[in-house]
């Protein structure tokens, strides 16, 4: 049974790193394509641009993906119990699904706007 926290630790933690690592990348590649513009502005979480605007792009991206593994870890347990209370067999790997499946969309839009301020997309 630890053997299954121990991977699913590791895809949370995959799964937040790409996220920020392309969130990070967006805000570099506005700051090179769009000059003129502030950069954060692009970041439409407020905690978030709180963290990279009081500790800068690196520790501020390194501050919010500790919070972040943290609340994702949280609602993963979150949802695993009421999953548990219903009685579902497989509860944790569903629950893990899930959050992989919600969290594949922020991906999804984040590597949209990164092919849009790189100006690959028009």
């Amino acid at each position: 049974m630890a053997n299954i926290f121990v991977w699913i630790l590791i895809v949370v933690c995959l799964i937040v790193t790409l996220d920020k690592t392309i969130t990070a990348i967006n805000i570099k590649q506005v700051e090179k394509n769009f000059p003129d513009i502030d950069p954060l502005i692009i970041e439409k979480n407020p905690v978030a641009k709180w963290f990279f605007v009081n500790l800068g792009l690196f520790w501020g991206t390194v501050m919010y993906w500790i919070i972040s593994v943290i609340i994702v870890l949280i609602t993963l347990t979150l949802l695993a119990l009421c999953l548990k209370l219903f009685n579902v067999s497989n509860y944790l790997s569903i629950s893990l699904y899930v959050i992989m499946i919600i969290y594949g969309f922020v991906i999804f839009n984040n590597l949209y706007f990164f092919l849009k301020y790189s100006q690959l997309i028009p």
